[in-house]
């Protein structure tokens, strides 16, 4: 385990420069712009529900245990506009303003930046819609977390994964996942250009742009380090969890069950899929067939378009996206019962999903 784990943090320090654009609006060049972390996300149907409310709220005061003393500021009324110190008000009196919402809108965002155009490292993000939206509209909630990938060893990777159980349990979601994925600012729209170059650079990175999107409704985005899938997902799309343990022959791939659901494991740790040396790795090609039946069959777009030329994600590049580890092969052998074929997309750069793209990605010193 350390030894992996060192790799990796090895691999991430190694490649920084190539994820991590510094912010144009610091002289410091300090704070950045976008860069790369531990991401996690719980979708949950019905956020409106008074118990899923009070459940978030659970999750903010566990967040606030461990890392609240890292939270600075952010605001709790869905207003950007109008920033709070975290320790402006206490953490009981934060629950108890997601409390007294109802089931009207809730969205707080707390960050450890003091400008939401400065990507945070740490993050505690929901988004709730009222009751009557997501009835007309049927958009989701999610709760949001950053990290910084030193928490794989400070906090440690057994840690983590009995955090996204004990956090599961508490939330209910429909399905999540945790891992490594790109960390945007509040003001994510503005660079979905070099999302849409790292996403092809690092096949391991999660990219989360339209969280609420109703397609999610119809089963999880995609696989990371840690997929999340609730009882329900698993009996309408797999069968059930003993079925899905004698399907799997990759013994990488773990199973931690949690009232209600189970986190599956891809790997001791989690994977750049970086595309000069290993796009495709093993544990996460196999997870991705093992679960692939419970997948959304489309998700929206996770580029919201261009108006400069720049090249972002549309809706055919966000499904090539999704569907990166699908009929590529793994060096060892895959769950048997999905056939993989060896497949490798040459372009002339090193975009690897889709086969029409011809952007070229930077490399940066």
């Amino acid at each position: 385990m350390q030894n992996k784990l060192q790799q990796l943090l090895d691999e991430y320090q190694k490649n920084y420069n190539r994820f991590t654009y510094g912010h144009y609006l610091d002289p410091d060049n300090i704070e950045d712009a976008i860069k790369t972390g531990l991401v996690g996300c719980y979708y949950l149907d019905q956020g409106y529900l008074p118990e899923k409310r009070q459940a978030i709220g659970e999750v903010l005061a566990l967040y606030d245990k461990y890392w609240g003393d890292k939270l600075k500021f952010g605001y709790i009324d869905g207003e950007p506009n109008n920033l709070n110190s975290y320790t402006q008000t206490t953490l009981h009196e934060k629950i108890n303003q997601i409390n007294l919402a109802g089931t009207d809108n809730i969205c707080f965002y707390w960050g450890n930046v003091a400008n939401l155009e400065f990507v945070p490292e740490y993050l505690c993000h929901v988004y709730s819609r009222a009751e009557w939206y997501e009835k007309l509209h049927q958009d989701i909630s999610y709760v949001q977390l950053y990290l910084p990938i030193s928490e794989l060893k400070e906090f440690g990777v057994e840690q983590l994964i009995e955090l996204n159980q004990q956090i599961s349990e508490i939330l209910q979601p429909m399905h999540g996942f945790f891992g490594l994925g790109i960390q945007h600012s509040h003001e994510y729209y503005d660079y979905q250009y070099l999302e849409y170059e790292l996403a092809h650079q690092f096949l391991g990175l999660d990219i989360s742009n339209d969280e609420d999107d109703e397609h999610l409704r119809e089963g999880f985005k995609c696989i990371n380090w840690l997929t999340i899938l609730n009882d329900q997902l698993i009996t309408d799309k797999l069968g059930n969890l003993e079925t899905l343990k004698e399907r799997n022959d990759d013994n990488e791939i773990r199973f931690y069950p949690y009232s209600g659901g189970v986190v599956v494991r891809a790997g001791e740790v989690p994977e750049l899929g970086d595309v000069a040396s290993n796009p495709y790795p093993k544990h996460y090609v196999n997870v991705n067939a093992l679960l692939k039946p419970a997948r959304a069959p489309e998700i929206a777009s996770l580029g919201f378009g261009s108006i400069n030329g720049e090249i972002c994600f549309n809706n055919r590049t966000s499904q090539e996206w999704q569907s990166r580890f699908d009929n590529v092969e793994a060096i060892d052998i895959t769950v048997n019962h999905e056939k993989q074929s060896a497949q490798i997309i040459n372009i002339d750069s090193k975009v690897w999903i889709s086969k029409n793209s011809s952007t070229r990605v930077k490399e940066h010193q």
